[in-house]
């Protein structure tokens, strides 16, 4: 249920201050309290209809006085600087008076005001003054903005519209139209030459002859030939536009919402936005995005990590559960290059994430995992990771597991050949490691003793004898390096494992410890291969990982072939188990 914004006034001796309006305290629908900082960039994520969207209306109602409408964030605490004779001086820099219906009026971009307002306290109905400081851009309303604007008096009008601040101010246009040449490889700019319009126009501004003059008729025919309007452009290009013109344009403004900024754009572009985003935006001004693109946060990411704060939004229900990913770990993302272009920040925008030890094993798991037979009624909003390897699957997990994301992992058999490292994945899933490290030890310790690795001298005696049947011409290449790499995996006493899984450990008092092992490692999420790898769900295909895959979906029908019944009920187990 809503509940009265409440307000907060700042506490200042410096009566001449610059007024604002911003967020100190947000309370979401499911209790929890999210404090804000003046220059934070507050990042809405999660799955689809979660409310990302639904947060940045609510944020906008609370200015507006009309908190009883709210769904996702009930409460709002606000901090309101500067005196009314500071707020008509700003308004007074930005705008003009002007007569109309008998009042005088203080008439800029986003406002129009009547004069007698002014007689007392701004703060006593900071409502009505709402447009002045808080922009949201809907993502609709961003194609519109790119169309023509009526003209306007330069030196007497008021600019009712970002391009009519364009228009009038060469050191934003070329500011703006630098990040749009950046992406999109043309120039933006508004033509000042359109009679009663005034269109943004894409292409390349022409270069003046010696003694011409911008006005002139034969460089504004060179200029029209070199450039195109930009509403007669894609909606990429349109909604780029749009946001850029929005964030740099306006000089009052201390709250910007930005609902999906990505729409229409491609990664690159969203990734430039970003970028743009952070950096551009004035400072003491928050900036609240929803959004589904991990691109765009990427680019937040590479410019302004320390004022990043990631917040993740999944509805149960009519409640809104809010998450924030840990600032430090936010700092690791940023700072790692394996976590910052490895899919993770994808995982956030989905209801469940499952990590796997390579490409090859995301592949196959995905494929099986989208047949009807294995998911079921319920469609799959999953995204498979991979972590090239065992070592990043704790990093990768801890990072979706800090924001509440539901996480699963599949790994080899011999992930148990690491005590620890299958520790730091357990504790990262959420659970305690303590007795599954202990059963793992105990584990290793009997495979180890019973199957002793190969010493050195024994690997060179097995590696020569292949290369001495070269020389009998017995081996071709191919063949000579697959037996090669076979020795070395043999060498190790994992290799049972690695070809059998479970079934190679020796029974009873070892067979019951494993089962234990396996039941808690299911119950954190860890997924380990009964077959011992991939490959093992059907030996019928030769091959070994990416090669293997493809062998597999060329040779078998993975809906119906029975040697890989295995692997379906493997997938449909794992599916399953979050499903209440």
């Amino acid at each position: 249920m809503a509940t009265e914004t409440e307000q907060k006034e700042s506490d200042t001796e410096d009566s001449a201050v610059t007024p604002s309006i911003t967020f100190q305290r947000l309370t979401f629908s499911d209790g929890t309290q999210l404090e804000i900082e003046p220059n934070d960039i507050v990042v809405f994520v999660g799955p689809n209809n979660a409310g990302k969207s639904a947060a940045l209306r609510d944020l906008e109602s609370h200015l507006a006085g009309q908190q009883q409408n709210t769904v996702v964030i009930t409460s709002i605490v606000q901090i309101v600087s500067g005196e009314t004779s500071d707020l008509r001086r700003l308004l007074a820099e930005h705008g003009d008076e002007i007569q109309r219906h008998g009042q005088t009026r203080l008439s800029g971009f986003r406002f129009d005001i009547p004069l007698q307002v002014f007689a007392g306290d701004w703060k006593a109905n900071t409502s009505a003054f709402m447009q002045v400081f808080c922009t949201r851009i809907s993502t609709e309303r961003r194609i519109l903005d790119s169309n023509p604007q009526d003209s306007y008096d330069v030196l007497s009008g008021v600019p009712q519209h970002p391009i009519h601040l364009l228009y009038s101010d060469d050191e934003i246009a070329s500011r703006i139209s630098g990040y749009f040449k950046r992406g999109f490889g043309a120039e933006l700019f508004p033509f000042r030459y359109g009679g009663n319009k005034v269109p943004l126009r894409v292409g390349e501004t022409p270069t003046l002859a010696t003694g011409e003059k911008e006005f002139s008729k034969d460089y504004i025919e060179r200029l029209q030939k070199q450039s195109r309007n930009l509403h007669d452009q894609g909606d990429g290009m349109r909604s780029f536009a749009s946001v850029i013109i929005h964030l740099l344009a306006p000089t009052t403004q201390s709250i910007l919402l930005l609902d999906e900024p990505e729409a229409y754009l491609h990664p690159p572009q969203a990734r430039l936005l970003g970028e743009f985003i952070a950096k551009e935006r004035r400072n003491n001004t928050q900036l609240f995005l929803a959004t589904h693109s991990a691109d765009v946060v990427q680019g937040l990411l590479n410019v302004a990590p320390e004022n990043l704060r990631i917040v993740r939004i999944q509805r149960d229900g009519s409640v809104n559960h809010i998450k924030e990913l840990d600032k430090e770990l936010t700092g690791d993302i940023s700072n790692d290059p394996l976590m910052k272009f490895s899919r993770v920040m994808d995982g956030i925008f989905h209801k469940r994430v499952i990590i796997c030890e390579s490409d090859a094993d995301c592949l196959f798991y995905s494929a099986l995992l989208d047949l009807e037979e294995v998911h079921g009624e319920n469609q799959p909003d999953v995204l498979f990771i991979h972590a090239s390897g065992k070592h990043r699957i704790a990093a990768l997990a801890q990072t979706l597991t800090a924001l509440d994301v539901p996480v699963d992992i599949i790994a080899d058999f011999d992930l148990l050949r690491d005590p620890n490292d299958l520790g730091k994945i357990v504790t990262a899933l959420g659970a305690d490691c303590t007795e599954i490290s202990a059963i793992c030890g105990f584990l290793k310790k009997i495979i180890e003793d019973k199957n002793p690795p190969l010493s050195v001298s024994e690997v060179a005696n097995q590696i020569e004898a292949i290369l001495n049947s070269v020389n009998d011409s017995v081996l071709g290449k191919e063949e000579m390096k697959s037996r090669i790499d076979d020795v070395f995996r043999s060498s190790s006493p994992w290799a049972p494992f690695k070809t059998s899984g479970a079934s190679a450990l020796p029974g009873g008092d070892p067979t019951k410890k494993w089962q234990t092992l396996n039941s808690k490692c299911r119950d954190a999420g860890l997924w380990v291969v009964p077959v011992g790898e991939l490959e093992g769900f059907c030996r019928s295909v030769g091959g070994h990982g990416p090669r293997w895959v493809q062998n597999v979906f060329s040779e078998q029908d993975i809906c119906n072939s029975g040697e890989l019944a295995e692997a379906r009920n493997f997938l449909k187990e794992i599916w399953q188990s979050r499903l209440s």
